[in-house]
């Protein structure tokens, strides 16, 4: 069994209350913690190192009734997707793979919206310099972020069709 494997393992064991899988033979959990101390420390500093927002409210598309309340539904669904992602280990297996489509499709729906405002030149650039800055710090474009949230979706995916198939 891999690290991240493991790693995901004794995550989701810890949100379901379950116990955590013992380390197989030869992995140095010292590594493993420094590690994990190190990736949560640059995820708290993004807190504070992405202060700026991708819009201000001030950009010529805004003027547009229809943007205004396409962005407005956008925020409304991705927060209520968030809220509801806080009871995602709670879900029946077709509930999570609902709560992942329904997650992939607002994923969507921001990539079109950021497309449309960077194709216009309208994104703010200390958000873009921000982001991009932070995913550097970890070696990452937004195409690896992308590509590593991918495989983060199609990991519960499957634990989620196991876990149907596992009920059936």
């Amino acid at each position: 069994m891999s690290s991240p494997t493991l790693q995901a393992d004794n995550m989701k064991a810890f949100a379901t209350g379950g116990m955590p899988r013992p380390p197989p033979p030869g992995v140095d959990l010292d590594r493993l913690a420094a590690k994990q101390a190190n990736m949560m420390s640059q995820l708290t500093s993004a807190q504070a190192a992405v202060t700026a927002t991708p819009f201000s409210g001030e950009e010529a598309a805004f003027e547009s009734e229809v943007v205004r309340a396409e962005y407005e539904k956008l925020c409304r669904d991705h927060a209520a997707l968030v809220q509801m992602g806080e009871s995602y280990g709670g879900y029946d297996p077709l509930g999570k793979i609902a709560f992942l489509d329904a997650l992939e499709a607002v994923e969507e729906r921001w990539d079109t919206f950021f497309a449309r405002f960077s194709l216009m030149g309208a994104l703010n650039r200390e958000f873009v310099e921000q982001t991009d800055g932070f995913l550097g710090s970890m070696g990452m474009s937004a195409a690896d972020f992308r590509g590593v949230l991918r495989e983060a979706h199609d990991l519960m995916r499957r634990d989620a069709e196991v876990e149907r198939g596992a009920a059936v």
